[in-house]
C-alpha cells in the first residue's frame, strides 16, 4: 500500500488497493438531522416540538479518480459497480481522513464514472450512513470480574454489547439503573443497539424485566452486579456524530 494515497474502505475492500480509486478531495460529510416533529397550534405562537429521540441517516460523498492500470476502463467500472452495488445493507466504511472511526454505511445511487482518454475516470460516490460514527477503541472487549468504572471518552451515550457469564438470578447495575436477569444458564448476551437479549442464536428476552436497555453515559460509568457472575465482557461501542 502507498501510504500517502487517500482512499476509503467499504464492505471489506479498499478503494485504491483493490479498485484503483483514489480520493481526490476532502470528503463531504453531511451530519444527520435530529428527528423531531413540528406541530402548529391555532392561536399559539411557535410550533410544538415533539422529539423522537433519534436521528436520520447522514451522508458522505467521495470525489474519486479511477485509474485503469490492470483493466480497461469498462472492465474496471464493472468491477467497481459489482463492489458498491452488489449487496444491499449496511457495511463498515472507513477512510484515511478519519482513521480512528468507522461508519455503518450503504452505497446510495448510481455509479457514473466519466471516462477520460480510456485511462482515468472521475466520479462522486455517495454513501448513506447510520447517524453515529464509532471509534475503533470502543470495539475492544473489556472484561470485568468485580465492580468497575468505565470512562466514555465521547460526548454521546453508547449502546453497548454486554455478555454476562454466570448462572441463576443476576442484577447488573450501571450508574443509577438496574437490569435484572432470571435463571441464566451459563451466560446471556445483551445488545443495546438492537435492544435484544440472547444466548447464541436463542432469544432470551423472557429472562429480563427491563424495557430500557443498558447505556453508557458520557464520562464516568459505575458498573457493579449481584449474583453468581464469573465475568462480564463488554464492547462499549463509543460513538459520536
Amino acid at each position: 500500500m502507498i501510504n500517502y494515497i487517500n482512499q476509503f474502505s467499504y464492505n471489506g475492500k479498499r478503494s485504491y488497493d483493490d479498485m484503483n480509486l483514489i480520493i481526490t478531495d476532502t470528503p463531504s460529510r453531511v451530519s444527520p438531522a435530529r428527528r423531531v416533529t413540528y406541530t402548529a397550534v391555532d392561536g399559539r405562537n411557535g410550533d410544538i416540538i415533539t422529539d423522537e429521540g433519534c436521528f436520520d441517516n447522514g451522508e458522505i460523498k467521495y470525489k474519486v479518480t479511477a485509474i485503469a492500470e490492470d483493466f480497461e476502463m469498462p472492465l474496471l467500472v464493472k468491477k467497481i459497480k459489482r463492489w458498491l452495488q452488489g449487496a444491499a445493507g449496511y457495511f463498515t466504511l472507513t477512510d484515511t481522513y478519519d482513521p480512528n472511526y468507522f461508519y455503518l454505511a450503504c452505497y446510495n445511487g448510481k455509479v457514473d464514472i466519466a471516462d477520460r482518454l480510456g485511462k482515468l475516470g472521475a466520479a462522486t460516490l455517495t454513501f448513506k450512513t447510520k447517524p453515529f460514527k464509532y471509534s475503533f477503541e470502543g470495539q475492544r472487549k473489556i472484561k470485568i470480574t468485580g465492580a468497575a468504572i468505565l470512562y466514555n471518552p465521547e460526548d454521546w451515550e453508547a449502546t453497548p454489547y454486554i455478555k454476562i457469564v454466570g448462572s441463576g438470578d443476576i442484577t447488573l447495575f450501571i450508574n443509577n439503573a438496574s437490569y435484572a436477569f432470571t435463571d441464566i444458564d451459563e451466560y446471556i448476551e445483551v445488545d443495546s443497539d438492537i435492544q435484544s437479549c440472547f444466548k447464541g442464536t436463542i432469544l432470551q428476552n423472557s429472562k429480563t424485566s427491563f424495557t430500557e436497555f443498558p447505556k453508557f453515559s458520557e464520562g464516568k460509568n459505575n458498573i457493579s452486579f449481584v449474583g453468581a457472575v464469573s465475568e462480564i465482557v463488554i464492547v462499549p461501542r463509543w460513538c459520536t456524530l
